[in-house]
C-alpha cells in the first residue's frame, strides 16, 4: 500500500508563524499552492482520500478531489493537528509561551485543554492501525497538519516516547516542512514483531514564489 500524506495549503497563520484555530482558511496562495499540486496526487491515482476534520485541511482536500473524479474523501479525527489548548493560539512558534508549552507537553501526563504527548501517541497509534487496515494495493492520500505528519513518522515502527535529541530533531523538521508538501511512505504487512512501514521519499514541495 502507498501512503501520500499531503499538508495542507498555507494559511495567513502559516505565514505568521502562529499557533492557529482549527477553522483557520487557507488563505489565496494555500489556494494556488494545492492547486498545483493536484493534478500531480490525481496522478496519482488515489482509491482513498483521507483528510483531517480542521478547515484548513478539508478546504485542501476539496481543491485536491476536484482532480480525482469518484473519490469521496473521508474525514476521520484521527489524523487532526495536534489538539493544543485555547489560550497557546495566537501565539508565535518560536517565543518563551511555545517553548514553555512544549517542554510540558513532552515531558507531562496531561496538558490543560489540550493533548498530552501520550494521548497524541494513541492518537497516532489508532491512524496508523487504520490505515493498516486498506486493502493491500491501496494508493492513499492523507491530507493532514506539519505536527501531526512529523509525530506520524517518528512513530512509524515504534510506540516508544522520543527521546530528547530525536524530539528536538522532529520539531526542527516540523518547522521546515512546506505547505502542500507531499511525503511518499509505503506499507506492507509484515510478520508478527516487525515493521512493515518504510518513507520512501523526501517531500516534495510547491516553489517559492
Amino acid at each position: 500500500m502507498d501512503v501520500y500524506f499531503v499538508r495542507h495549503g498555507e494559511t495567513d497563520g502559516n505565514v505568521a508563524r502562529r499557533h492557529q484555530h482549527p477553522e483557520t482558511s487557507l488563505n489565496d496562495r494555500g489556494v494556488e499552492q494545492v492547486t498545483a499540486v493536484a493534478y500531480e496526487i490525481a496522478n496519482l491515482k488515489p482509491t482513498h482520500i483521507i483528510t483531517s476534520t480542521q478547515l484548513r485541511a478539508v478546504e485542501s482536500t476539496k481543491l485536491i478531489t476536484d482532480y480525482c473524479e469518484g473519490i469521496i474523501p473521508d474525514t476521520h479525527t484521527a489524523f487532526e493537528e495536534l489538539k493544543a489548548p485555547r489560550w497557546l493560539i495566537g501565539n508565535r512558534f518560536v517565543g518563551f509561551t511555545t517553548f514553555w508549552y512544549v517542554w510540558s507537553w513532552f515531558w507531562g501526563e496531561t496538558v490543560e485543554e489540550g493533548e498530552s504527548y501520550r494521548q497524541f501517541l494513541e492518537r497516532i497509534k489508532e491512524a496508523r492501525t487504520y490505515l493498516e487496515s486498506l486493502p493491500a494495493d491501496a494508493r492513499v492520500v492523507v491530507v493532514s497538519h506539519a505536527v501531526f505528519t512529523n509525530i506520524f513518522l517518528e512513530h512509524l515502527c515504534t510506540d516508544k516516547p522520543m527521546s530528547l535529541w530525536r524530539a528536538a530533531r522532529r520539531f526542527w523538521l516540523i518547522l521546515r516542512i512546506r505547505n502542500a508538501a507531499i511525503l511518499h511512505l509505503r506499507y506492507t504487512k509484515s510478520p508478527q514483531g516487525t515493521c512493515g512501514w518504510n518513507f520512501l521519499s523526501a517531500a516534495r514541495v510547491y516553489p517559492r514564489s
